[in-house]
């Protein structure tokens, strides 16, 4: 008899073309939870199972997101089952997702943008991958898998080979940033194909090495950061210079339901504040 592990690793090979590994680990994980919870097989799991685990998780502080995602990734997993064949009926599918409050994305105003680059001025490393993240709206485990070959110059072009969902896209870069970003690269000793190495320059920078700076940077600015608040200054600017919401998704490699709903009302927040400075 195949044991429940072994039909989570196949959903996970199923799906490892379509989504990040961290995304299916945090579903396995998910998943190991209920059985455990359950203590019966998956396939004898009923509605109140799941239910009463949905309870359990609540009483033990669980945040709406995170049940959220759990949520999300069990549903994926027997719809998975059902199209399968393992399973004839599956449990999740008369349960919705709990209501999450869902506020704007933050993102940097003009004057705390100009802080920012002012407490790295001088740093090339610290101030080409500011730069990055703000010019091209990319993530930040995208800048750390970006290689030298993937840009280009002339063109001021940067191809993505594998995004979120492992989709391949391309994003800009302006003057500024190419400036910015020549001058680190032209200063480095190591010949790594990485466009950003650790401080070292001994590896590819680690994503960990870039938060714990902006930690420091939100420390010393007195305001919530993260790299992440770049790809939404990104995408607010540049709502607020005008340019069209479907221009903006395609660069920050958007495509899900979700994900535009959230960036929609940011456009027309970030418009309406355009608006209220010239009334």
């Amino acid at each position: 008899m195949i044991k429940s592990e072994e039909y989570i690793e196949k959903f996970k090979d199923e799906y490892s073309f379509r989504l990040a590994k961290k995304t299916l680990d945090v579903y396995k994980t998910a998943l190991e939870q209920l059985f455990n919870h359950c203590e019966k097989p998956f396939k004898e799991i009923t509605v109140k199972d799941i239910r009463n685990w949905l309870v359990f998780l609540d009483s033990n502080g669980y945040r709406p997101t995170a049940v959220k995602t759990k949520l999300a990734g069990l549903k994926l997993f027997y719809k998975y089952c059902l199209e399968e064949e393992i399973i004839t009926h599956n449990p999740l599918a008369s349960i919705g997702f709990p209501k999450v409050e869902e506020t704007l994305p933050r993102y940097l105003q003009i004057d705390q943008l100009t802080q920012l680059r002012k407490i790295v001025e001088g740093k090339l490393w610290e101030r080409a991958i500011i730069e990055t993240l703000y010019a091209t709206g990319i993530r930040l485990s995208e800048l750390a898998a970006m290689k030298k070959d993937d840009i280009d110059w002339s063109e001021r072009i940067i191809h993505i080979p594998q995004g979120k969902g492992k989709k391949a896209r391309i994003v800009l870069f302006t003057n500024a940033c190419a400036a910015h970003l020549n001058a680190y690269i032209q200063n480095r000793q190591d010949d790594l194909p990485f466009v950003f190495v650790n401080p070292f320059g001994r590896k590819k920078v680690g994503t960990r090495t870039i938060n714990t700076r902006f930690e420091t940077y939100s420390k010393l600015l007195g305001f919530p950061l993260t790299p992440h608040t770049l790809r939404h200054t990104f995408a607010a600017h540049l709502a607020i210079k005008g340019m069209p919401l479907e221009c903006i998704q395609v660069l920050l490699g958007h495509d899900s339901p979700h994900q535009t709903q959230i960036y929609a009302r940011l456009y027309n927040y970030a418009r309406k504040q355009k608006y209220d400075e010239w009334m």
